[in-house]
């Protein structure tokens, strides 16, 4: 195998084969009292050179890199690095399925034979086609101390934004309806959140299935990295409208 796209683990992948037959693989980011803890330019070197000794080429896709700084450390071990491997660094401006869904087209690149330039490419002219909503630590029972301002945030260019404030779960759901409703031709929807109680994704699924019966929607329950970035409550949408279909790992 000659190529593989690595990715950390704030990824969210909306589909069964998100390892493209071993062209996509994970590294852990690891939560100790209470921060984050990135990995040391060791770390990365050894994983570097583990992954070395399978792959010819190796494209390191991060969270963003406003969010979380790993794209820079995994720069700079890549810098330092020995070896025959060809090591590229992207930050991929997303978090949750957006990375994932851009960590799969990537694999699915190098599954058709892509080079490791024209991957990066295609995941470069992706990556303003991937949108991304988040509301942390939604209490769908609300707040007694600050009611009604649930900000939802829009992850643009890596940075969140403020998008609007909802009071509700059906607030909250009705902005996300509204949001998928600007889009024509979406290839997949990805609904995530943290564990009950949440708002459900019944109606979510039902609009997306009357306007976009070929869309594929998956609901994700979030990992362990997304809850220490976000709170355990988060709730998330990601939607994905490339110029052209050939995005999937199938």
């Amino acid at each position: 195998m000659p190529s593989c796209i690595l990715t950390d683990n704030t990824a969210l992948f909306p589909s069964a084969l998100s390892n493209c037959n071993g062209h996509l693989r994970t590294f852990p980011l690891t939560f100790v009292d209470g921060k984050f803890q990135l990995p040391t330019l060791t770390d990365l070197k050894r994983l570097y050179a583990e992954l070395g000794r399978h792959f010819e080429t190796l494209l390191v896709l991060t969270v963003s890199e406003q969010i979380l700084p790993l794209a820079r450390v995994a720069r700079q071990a890549a810098q330092g690095q020995g070896g025959a491997t060809q090591i590229s660094v992207l930050d991929s401006q997303q978090i949750g399925p957006g990375l994932g869904l851009l960590a799969m087209l990537g694999a699915k690149a190098i599954l058709n034979g892509a080079s490791l330039p024209t991957v990066e490419e295609l995941i470069r002219s992706a990556m303003p086609h991937i949108y991304t909503l988040v509301c942390p630590e939604f209490n769908p029972n609300g707040d007694p101390h600050e009611p009604g301002n649930y900000p939802i945030y829009s992850v643009e260019e890596g940075v969140l934004n403020v998008y609007k404030r909802v009071r509700t779960r059906r607030h909250l759901l009705e902005a996300f309806q509204e949001f998928i409703e600007e889009f024509e031709t979406p290839q997949h929807i990805a609904y995530f959140h943290g564990q009950a109680p949440n708002p459900r994704a019944r109606p979510l699924r039902s609009e997306v299935g009357s306007r976009f019966p070929e869309t594929p929607f998956t609901e994700l329950e979030i990992n362990p990295a997304l809850s220490n970035l976000f709170g355990p409550q988060l709730v998330g949408l990601t939607l994905m409208e490339l110029p052209h279909e050939n995005w999937s790992c199938h």
